[in-house]
């Protein structure tokens, strides 16, 4: 412990060579909690962009770091959690905001592939059946959380969080055989 609390020294000073240290002895644990949240749903390009923009993350918030509270497993654990669930949300709602950006541009056949692409994810989850459909549209397009979804739904938080992890699987799977996704 005494390691780590050097290393957050380090890091809250932006001394040279702390970053490197973190991310040599992090970055499999990051890579891990990433993979854990998204399943196996984001393209290994996108896990490592993901795991990437912890560290940097960690890097800009450096002076906001609390020597006394905690460590630096716990921090940057919860930073790639929600690094992750953060990038896919933005897949998920990436076709909407797609749609507003074609509209600009005039363009009917970007338009309309971007329409059909939001209708193959959307009757995919819905494909899922209940209540997992529920919780996916409920946790990323409504970004309720799990412990409110469960209050709502009336089903354990754990049992959700599998759905979530199992559905991610069912969707990267169906949208590859679809070739929407590569």
């Amino acid at each position: 412990m005494h390691d780590e609390q050097k290393l957050l020294t380090n890091l809250k000073k932006r001394k040279r060579g702390s970053l490197e240290k973190v991310i040599d002895l992090y970055t499999p644990y990051v890579s891990v909690v990433v993979y854990n949240t998204v399943g196996a749903v984001l393209s290994k390009e996108d896990i490592e962009e993901v795991v990437s923009d912890v560290f940097v993350s960690l890097w800009q918030n450096a002076e906001n770091l609390d020597i006394k509270k905690g460590c630096i497993r716990t921090y940057i654990g919860a930073a790639a959690r929600n690094r992750a669930k953060n990038k896919l949300r933005k897949i998920f709602l990436c076709s909407e905001i797609n749609e507003n950006v074609t509209d600009s541009f005039n363009d009917p056949n970007a338009e309309f592939e971007v329409k059909e692409e939001r209708e193959i994810l959307i009757n995919l989850i819905k494909s899922l059946g209940e209540p997992d459909s529920e919780i996916f549209f409920r946790y990323y397009y409504y970004e309720e959380r799990i412990s409110k979804i469960s209050k709502v739904t009336g089903i354990a938080v754990g049992t959700i969080k599998t759905k979530l992890a199992r559905g991610r699987g069912k969707l990267k799977k169906a949208l590859i055989q679809k070739e929407v996704w590569q």
